[in-house]
């Protein structure tokens, strides 16, 4: 019992950043699953240590005393339950070091807490874990004109797949008077089964937007509903609106709604059903501002197996916040978003080439446990200011190259933010690679001189000759054709196929659905050299997906991403 106390106990001062260490010093230390919370890794931060003093360390692990993974450490079976630490790790021969992959990356169980959770014999042994989620506070939702309903799905099975979006519209007009407007000024979530639920996102829709009473599969939104009303992810307890602020629903605002969910069935269980849902806060008393939400970050990710240190920008440009904006906004709430390899995010706001502010500095980031900032002053930001986006991923367990896609297990890089008067923003400022995104608010959709819908349209003159040349003359498959050269050498200065621009819309077409267009993306790389690849393709199904195409797909996944 001694030796089992001084296993547990933890010595480390700045537990914060110290975990990060202990991820590298650990076979599969950033893969371990929470106890008793469904669809959380294990962080560690917050539990007190019974024996008195600071935090434990992540796993009831000492190592004050063991600096690194020894074969001894890995021999000990620290939590009393039966298994050595290395069996519960990944390492059961404990063969392993800091830099190589574990021999199992699967089926992973936690070194320090007692299996089998909630049998008596490992009860009083984890009483230090907590297994309960934050309670949700927001002062203004006890106002006395304060009214609230909750939409919620009706049971539907989740289906047997890794990732699944849902989406399902609602009415609002059985809920509230539409002879009038309101601010919906806080949201809190009503999960129904945490095994699978990893997001929900309330959208707004137009008055137009077709109706259903049940949910339906749907890719990151549904159409004719893209404005972001609330939103809740792990670690979530919901969220509560600047008190000047608020999103407008009503007479003049959004009459109908779309639930948007986000399961996460990494079992391929057929036996879930889930009837989560939303409780929506709203008051007839209008606030001062209409709240709007915004995006910023990056949405192209490859980031290698096995590196301690990946690191992905973006830069929404003082040429995009003046195309975008009109007049300055008041940001009041950040939120960073990545996945599992999420490790560490900064947002910086820069004023004629100097920072002004970090809107959000998340050097800790957790997927399982977001941090909201809420700022009591509003952070101004002007039309010619930047926001730069700096996502930094670990991917020490991964075997496989990690891409953007909107899978649990892919990856994603935004900043979120909650903001007023929405009047004076329209879209979201992301980047794919170094190309601003922004640049498809044009008006007439002439993007350097890309003629963008005429390039997406293979029926158009213009498409259809340029489109039989390259089939005709190059191989969507196998080797480059002696002719293949000359005609790609004239085609390739064509606008849509110059530099990055011509890159993303290749990548769209090469991961869409389009079997034309699939064939004449890769004809146009048929003759590129094999070691020095000009385009790279999507190499998973879900990044696939997520590049189908550029204004149907790569814009849409931009407004409405989530988290997601």
């Amino acid at each position: 019992m001694e030796l089992l106390k001084i296993l547990l106990t933890c010595f480390i001062i700045g537990f914060a950043h110290g975990y990060r260490h202990y991820q590298d010093d650990l076979p599969n230390g950033d893969a371990v699953p929470h106890p008793c919370k469904s669809n959380f890794l294990w962080r560690g931060v917050g539990h007190k240590n019974p024996q008195g003093g600071g935090d434990r360390n992540p796993f009831g692990l000492d190592f004050q005393q063991v600096k690194q993974w020894t074969e001894e450490l890995c021999q000990k079976d620290s939590d009393g339950d039966g298994m050595t630490n290395g069996q519960e790790l990944g390492d059961p021969d404990c063969v392993w070091h800091p830099g190589n992959f574990p021999s199992r990356i699967k089926n992973i169980t936690h070194p320090g807490i007692c299996d089998p959770w909630g049998s008596p014999q490992c009860t009083a042994k984890n009483d230090w874990v907590s297994c309960t989620a934050g309670e949700f506070i927001c002062n203004a939702t006890k106002e006395p004109d304060v009214k609230s309903f909750t939409l919620r799905y009706p049971p539907t099975r989740v289906p047997p797949t890794e990732t699944n979006y849902y989406c399902m519209p609602f009415d609002v007009s059985k809920y509230i008077d539409m002879s009038q407007d309101y601010h919906l000024i806080a949201t809190k979530p009503e999960i129904n089964n945490s095994n699978v639920m990893h997001h929900i996102v309330l959208f707004g829709c137009s008055d137009d937007a077709p109706m259903s009473d049940h949910a339906t599969p749907c890719y990151m939104s549904q159409k004719g509903c893209n404005e972001v009303l609330g939103l809740w992810t792990l670690g979530l307890d919901g969220t509560c609106e600047y008190k000047d602020a608020g999103y407008r629903i009503g007479r003049t605002g959004s009459k109908k709604m779309v639930m948007q969910f986000h399961w996460t069935n990494p079992e391929l269980r057929s036996d879930y059903v889930d009837s989560s849902g939303m409780t929506l806060y709203y008051t007839p008393k209008l606030r001062k501002y209409d709240a709007g939400f915004l995006f910023t970050g990056q949405v192209y990710l490859e980031i290698p197996p096995g590196v301690k240190r990946s690191t992905f920008e973006s830069t929404c440009t003082e040429e995009c916040t003046n195309k975008l904006m009109k007049g300055n906004i008041y940001i009041t709430s950040g939120l960073s978003h990545m996945h599992y390899l999420g490790f560490n995010e900064q947002v910086d706001l820069f004023r004629n080439g100097e920072r002004v502010t970090k809107v959000i500095d998340d050097s800790t980031y957790s997927y399982d446990n977001p941090q909201l900032k809420v700022y009591s002053t509003p952070v101004e930001m002007r039309q010619g200011d930047s926001l730069k986006t700096t996502c930094v991923y670990r991917s020490v367990s991964k075997t496989r190259t990690t891409m953007y896609g909107d899978g649990s297990y892919d990856e994603m890089c935004y900043g979120l933010f909650s903001y007023f008067p929405k009047q004076n923003m329209t879209g979201s400022c992301t980047t794919w690679k170094n190309f601003d995104l922004c640049q498809f608010a044009n008006k007439d959709h002439i993007v350097s001189g890309c003629d963008i819908p005429m390039f997406e349209n293979l029926t158009s003159p213009e498409m259809r000759a340029i489109v039989n040349e390259v089939m005709d003359s190059c191989n969507h498959y196998g080797p480059c054709r002696p002719e293949c050269p000359a005609v790609l050498d004239r085609l390739n200065k064509h606008p849509c196929l110059q530099g990055e621009l011509g890159e993303l819309l290749l990548y769209g077409f090469a991961g869409g659905h389009d079997a034309e267009k699939i064939k004449f993306a890769h004809a146009l790389r048929s003759c590129d050299k094999v070691e020095e690849p000009v385009y790279k393709f999507p190499l998973s199904a879900s990044a696939a997906c997520t590049a189908s195409s550029v204004v149907a797909g790569i814009i849409v996944a931009v407004v409405t991403a989530l988290v997601l």
